[in-house]
């Protein structure tokens, strides 16, 4: 058995800014995907038009040969009319973190009204709101449910904003994304379809499964299954791909982050047959998000073969999702 199907679009990949870079190219192409979501929260943050720029030029020295979409973040004091100039130099989305809660998010957002001014120009230059919605401080378990009455807030205000709430892994933000108007979709990853908490610790200590927001309940993780095998429009795939070196996961402070991109398409494709829902595949990986994003379909194509593919222990010095483990499709470029 083989399919042909657009590359994914993967509009949530961290590419990094350093020697993890030509990894994390490598492993875009490998796990068939050929345009992404770059997000900003490099050291130092895409802040600008003009780092977006920059960012891109890197990305591009450093072999990246697919489409990037470059995206803004969002922090304290963000001056509206520096995403005004954004969107004018291509920028498609800003994003916002919770200030504390993940990578490089020290100079992330604690008031929401305080950014309305914001929110208002994204909303005039009709750019893409992508939100990391977990509240600050709170119970790990509790944070992206404690966060989705300020998403309520955001939408009511700005009802024509569109809005992403990245990587969501509860059944009480699947439930508000599908109660909210057309403009408020969300993304769904490949390990928050597959993880639990007791993936990561239970009984033992598991750090290549440590992400943000953490694997939470087995009903969570079921009410993300459903969203995507009942081939509801408003999620589709954002991996948020973040590669660390295996020495800062296997450590006695671990970084949060699931490096899942060389494994992407070959591990949904082996879960969608599993679930029955192989022609749903395309949709979920390339047409809803460009769709959203307003993108043209992705023209180039993959093949995906069913044929047991062993996941390497290491790749490059970063541990990947599934290692180790066997997945029913290998990938190849058509």
């Amino acid at each position: 058995m083989e399919l042909t199907l657009q590359a994914a679009s993967d509009f949530h990949v961290h590419l990094r800014d350093d020697e993890r870079t030509a990894v994390a190219i490598r492993a875009t192409r490998a796990g068939g995907t050929n345009r992404v979501l770059a997000m900003p929260n490099t050291s130092p943050p895409l802040l600008t038009g003009a780092d977006c720029q920059r960012y891109l030029d890197f990305l591009r020295a450093q072999g990246a040969d697919f489409e990037i979409l470059p995206t803004v973040k969002i922090v304290e004091g963000s001056e509206p009319d520096r995403f005004r100039e954004a969107a004018k130099q291509g920028v498609v989305a800003a994003k916002q973190y919770p200030s504390g809660v993940t990578t490089n998010s020290q100079d992330g957002v604690t008031s929401i009204r305080q950014l309305f001014p914001v929110y208002e120009a994204l909303q005039a230059e009709d750019m893409v709101l992508s939100i990391h919605g977990e509240r600050p401080a709170a119970f790990v378990l509790d944070a992206e449910a404690e966060f989705l009455d300020d998403l309520v807030l955001i939408h009511r205000n700005f009802p024509k904003l569109r809005i992403v709430l990245e990587h969501v892994s509860t059944e009480a933000a699947v439930t508000c994304v599908r109660s909210l108007g057309p403009q408020v979709v969300a993304t769904i990853t490949d390990h928050h379809l597959e993880l639990t908490l007791q993936d990561v610790v239970g009984s033992r200590i598991q750090p290549h499964h440590f992400c943000m927001p953490v694997a939470k309940r087995p009903s969570d993780r079921r009410a993300l299954v459903q969203a995507v095998t009942q081939r509801d429009a408003k999620f589709f795939s954002g991996t948020d791909s973040a590669p660390h070196l295996r020495s800062d996961k296997e450590s006695a402070c671990g970084c949060a982050g699931i490096f899942n991109a060389p494994t992407h398409m070959q591990f949904l494709a082996t879960r969608f047959a599993q679930w029955g829902i192989l022609d749903h595949l395309e949709a979920f990986t390339s047409g809803l998000g460009s769709q959203f994003y307003n993108r043209p379909p992705v023209e180039e194509k993959i093949c995906l073969r069913r044929e047991a593919w062993m996941v390497p222990e290491e790749w490059d010095g970063i541990v990947p999702f599934m290692a180790g483990k066997s997945l029913d499709f290998k990938l190849s470029w058509c």
